[in-house]
């Protein structure tokens, strides 16, 4: 491969230039998808077991924590907006669900 062809190479391949195995795809979107039901708690679980096997269920990991830790925030800051505006922003806490299922 040239220097050039590196640089353009897809997200999705390991850094060793191949593409990632079945099984690494599965635990990396296994995951993101338990993300929904546990919160941070499957990501990191997962990340911390198998970062050491493979570079993309350790970069899908990291993305999968960090997307749930900042949903961790954004719920704190809306549950203050909340306490502040007497519970009219309540309704926000549905579409920072429906936000986490869709992203």
């Amino acid at each position: 491969m040239t220097e050039e062809t590196q640089d353009t190479a897809s997200p999705e391949a390991t850094p060793e230039g191949g593409s990632p195995s079945k099984d690494d795809c599965n635990m990396a979107m296994l995951g993101h998808l338990l993300a929904i039901v546990t919160g941070f708690v499957a990501p990191l679980i997962i990340w911390l077991i198998k970062k050491e096997e493979s570079p993309f269920i350790d970069d899908h990991g990291r993305e999968a924590l960090n997307f749930q830790i900042t949903l961790i925030f954004a719920y704190l800051a809306l549950f203050v907006l909340s306490c502040i505006t007497l519970g009219f922003a309540a309704p926000l806490f549905f579409v920072l669900f429906i936000g986490d299922i869709v992203f």
